[in-house]
This record gives structure tokens, C-alpha cells and sequence, in this order.
């Protein structure tokens, strides 16, 4: 049996059988495919999006997704042909892959992982209550049920948690270097690829230890812990300007212009360039409430004193 995007849709929609999921997960470990598909029509696209939206909703009433900020522009992004890496972002719910993984042996609940694309936050409710607001780019693995002793998930990225107070079941988040502890408390937790790992409290006490490291950071609202992959280290924060962005507001207080490119990206679904080696040193303190794109990017030109160029979805800076 081939793989064409009428079995990738039946795939992402949950409807294959047995056989025809194990094909196409092996088609997606195998890499690029040896052919490109053509992608239809943004119309029909957008269909699509709907149509997989729905089904997501009701198969797993816990996600939703957020509203996008109304100023969001629209730009024609799909390209003519696509590479597996593209096809797994666009059918991927078409904002949202879902997948069912079974708990080791012996276990009696199988685990749900959601990874968003970038341009896409969702908003995920957990057995026991707890809310959790996921970044784009971001992903989360959570069993559909707790044990008895412990509530555990797993995070890549970035989340922020308002989780159900318990004190006789811990709440533990692990990333690949951190863990962080709670029994009922609000935090917002960064775990992205090649940086480090930063928890910002909000509200109530939060625990963090780290692989390989005798120190444990014991935090309260307004704290942050980071973990730079040797040691822990904690300072004082706003953790409103942490957690703004899980209501649309971004805020740059003063970080390099690089680390912003990386936060557009995630927010917007585009890939920026930093056309000049000396804008890695530039550094951006700047607050936006819901922007698009071209707000943000108008902004930052004029206090910068740099250039922008959007086309698609490529944004170049440079001076």
C-alpha cells in the first residue's frame, strides 16, 4: 500500500486501522519520501484545518485551541511541493498532532501526546483539573489517568500549569534535565532545544532539581530557577511578564535580538534571518498586546534602526 495524502488524512483523523497506521508511521521514521505530493488549494485547506479541528475536539474534549490574535496577517504560504517535515506540521491536525502511546507493561493507562506546530497554543484540561497552556513548537506527553501516588507528564518547550491542588499526589513535570515539583500551584516552565531550562512561579511553592546536580531550588512567586546544564541558579522576576503570552501579550525586556528572532518564529510560523553577523548583539524592550506580525516587526525596525522583508513566510532583518 502506497502513502498519499488521502491516507495521511485518514491518519491524522484517527481513521486507519492497524496496518494502515503502522504504514505510515514507517513511511514517517523512513524520512523525506522519494516523491512530493501537491498540496491543494488554500481553500481547500482551510476545509481540511476545520474539518480536522472538529474531529480533534471531539475525540479529545481536554485540548482547545486558542483564538489567533485578530491582527495576525494572512500571507500565501503553501508551497507547490512538500517534504515530510512539511506534511507532518500541515496534517498534523493541520495545527495539532494527537497520538496514543501505551504505558509500559504492567501499567493500566496509556499516555496522549500533543506537539503543536509553530503559529499554534492550545490549552489542554488534565485528569485531575489541572489546566495547561501550551506554547507553539511546544510538546506534551500526559497519561489519561493518574496513579495513585503521583501525577507525572512530560514537557518539551514551553507550558504554563495551573494545576489542581493535592496534597497527598505530587505533581511532577519532566523535561530532559529538570524536574520540577508542586502539590497545587501556578508556574510557567521553559525547556527548549539547545537553551536552558527556566521556571518562573506565579503563585504557591514550586521544587526544581536537575540531572546530575546535588542543588534543589526551592521557589515562590516572583522567583525564577534556570538551569544552565551544570548548575541551578535563582533569581527575582515579574512572572506577569513571563506568563503574558498565554494572553497574547509578548513582551522583550531587553534580550537580544536573536532570542526575539526565536520568539517570532514560534509565534508566528516564520523562519526570520538575521542578515548581518551584528544584529546578534542588538537588543530588544518592547511590549506588544495581540500583534501581527508586521506591528511587531514595524516596531522593532524603528527603535533598531534596521530593515525588514517579509515574503511568505521568510522575514529577513538587516541594516
Amino acid at each position: 500500500m502506497s502513502v498519499d495524502h488521502h491516507l495521511l488524512e485518514k491518519y491524522w483523523a484517527g481513521l486507519c486501522n492497524p496496518v494502515e497506521r503502522k504504514i505510515v508511521e514507517q513511511w514517517m521514521l523512513d524520512g523525506s519520501p522519494e516523491k512530493p505530493y501537491e498540496l491543494r488549494s488554500s481553500e481547500e485547506e482551510l476545509k481540511i484545518k476545520e474539518q480536522l479541528w472538529q474531529r480533534i475536539a471531539g475525540a479529545h474534549p481536554e485540548v482547545k485551541g486558542y483564538d489567533e490574535p485578530d491582527k495576525v496577517i494572512r500571507m500565501p504560504v503553501w508551497y507547490k511541493r512538500i517534504s515530510i517535515a512539511a506534511i507532518f506540521i500541515l496534517l498534523a491536525g493541520l495545527g495539532l498532532y494527537l497520538s496514543n502511546k501505551q504505558s509500559p507493561a504492567g501499567a493500566s493507562f496509556t499516555y496522549r501526546e500533543v506537539m503543536l506546530p509553530y503559529g499554534k497554543k492550545a490549552r489542554i484540561t488534565l485528569a485531575d483539573g489541572t489546566l495547561v497552556y501550551l506554547n507553539a513548537g511546544s510538546r506534551l506527553k500526559y497519561p489519561d489517568h493518574f496513579s495513585k501516588t503521583e501525577r507525572r507528564v512530560f514537557l518539551k518547550g514551553e507550558a504554563f500549569f495551573e494545576v489542581t491542588k493535592n496534597p497527598d499526589k505530587p505533581f511532577y513535570v519532566q523535561t530532559q534535565h529538570t524536574t520540577t515539583r508542586v502539590l497545587g500551584t501556578r508556574f510557567n516552565l521553559q525547556s527548549w532545544e539547545g537553551s536552558f531550562d527556566q521556571l518562573a512561579v506565579e503563585e504557591g511553592r514550586v521544587q526544581l532539581t536537575a540531572a546530575g546536580c546535588m542543588d534543589t531550588l526551592i521557589l515562590y512567586p516572583n522567583m525564577q530557577g534556570t538551569f544552565n546544564g551544570h548548575s541551578l541558579k535563582q533569581t527575582t522576576i515579574n512572572s506577569a511578564h513571563i506568563v503574558a503570552w498565554t494572553k497574547g501579550i509578548m513582551i522583550f525586556n531587553d534580550r537580544k535580538l536573536s532570542e526575539v528572532a526565536a520568539e517570532l518564529e514560534r509565534w508566528y510560523g516564520v523562519k526570520v534571518h538575521l542578515h548581518d553577523p551584528a544584529l546578534l548583539h542588538y537588543r530588544v524592550k518592547a511590549r506588544f498586546d495581540n500583534p501581527s506580525l508586521t506591528d511587531v516587526l514595524q516596531d522593532i525596525s524603528f527603535a533598531l534602526n534596521i530593515k525588514y522583508n517579509i515574503k511568505d513566510k521568510e522575514v529577513t532583518l538587516s541594516r
